[in-house]
């Protein structure tokens, strides 16, 4: 039933998804501004919210699903490959910053870099603090 809890807490957020994006609404029709940002973004915040909240309710309507869905997510081999994912996706997104920094330098657009060298610096810091919290629990 652990997995049923997890559910309950991804409805939770799903739910407050849409909250989030009626906010942004309400907001962008009190401002009355030529903004378009909060109405774009409170749309799909709302339309994200009440679509996995739709999944959520097949998923724990059908027994036979939610126990698939279960498995699937808690397979060994998921979990590797969804790690894997994960670790190739920071290294590249930190090389191709570190790349973008150097190029943008040699170009002399040294303002267009900053923004890249602050990110690299950024998720190495990042990397670091998390590498010292997980040595420490294992």
């Amino acid at each position: 039933m652990e997995y049923k809890k997890k559910l309950k807490q991804r409805l939770f957020v799903n739910l407050s998804w849409a909250v989030l994006g009626l906010g942004l609404l309400l907001y962008w029709f009190l401002a009355e501004s030529d903004n378009t940002y909060p109405l774009s973004l409170g749309t799909a915040f709302i339309f994200i919210g009440i679509v996995r909240t739709i999944q959520y309710k097949q998923t724990v309507e059908d027994e036979k699903v939610m126990r698939e869905k279960e498995i699937a997510e808690n397979d060994e081999r998921n979990r590797m490959m969804q790690e894997r994912a994960k670790s190739w996706a920071f290294s590249a997104s930190l090389f191709i910053a570190g790349d973008l920094v150097i190029i943008l330098s040699l170009l002399g657009k040294h303002e267009l870099a900053l923004p890249f060298a602050w990110s690299v610096c950024g998720m190495t810091v990042l990397y670091w603090i998390c590498w010292n919290i997980i040595r420490k629990k294992y």
